[in-house]
């Protein structure tokens, strides 16, 4: 059986400013699809984080009430430090999902997050 997908970035380069508010990302719209997988990848600086940068991803199976899928993924304080996760699955009947990413300190950090989305199968 063969399978057509589409990925969406979620966070495409974006900073995580240091001691600021989490950032969120866009909601993106699963029902037409089949689920799919999550990547995510945390990059510090040339100097690390004095306190990691971590995201979150929240889920949900009707676009009001909002949970999270499993704890933070949290990166970590190291120097041009990349920490990075494949493959998290997200079930068929997720609806909706967006990510949030923040709680860093001392320096900047660049979050990327795809959703690679199953939306057909022959």
């Amino acid at each position: 059986m063969a399978s057509t997908k589409v990925t969406t970035a979620l966070f495409n380069g974006s900073t995580l400013t240091a001691a600021a508010v989490d950032t969120h990302s866009s909601t993106i719209d699963l029902t037409d699809g089949y689920g799919g997988a999550l990547h995510a990848k945390l990059t510090n600086g040339a100097s690390g984080p004095t306190v990691a940068a971590q995201v979150q991803i929240r889920v949900s199976g009707d676009g009001a009430e909002w949970y999270d899928l499993g704890g933070a993924l949290v990166g970590g304080t190291g120097n041009a430090g990349i920490y990075d996760w494949g493959g998290i699955p997200i079930d068929i009947g997720i609806e909706h999902a967006y990510v949030a990413g923040g709680s860093n300190t001392g320096e900047d950090v660049t979050a990327d997050v795809d959703i690679t989305e199953v939306t057909a199968l022959t």
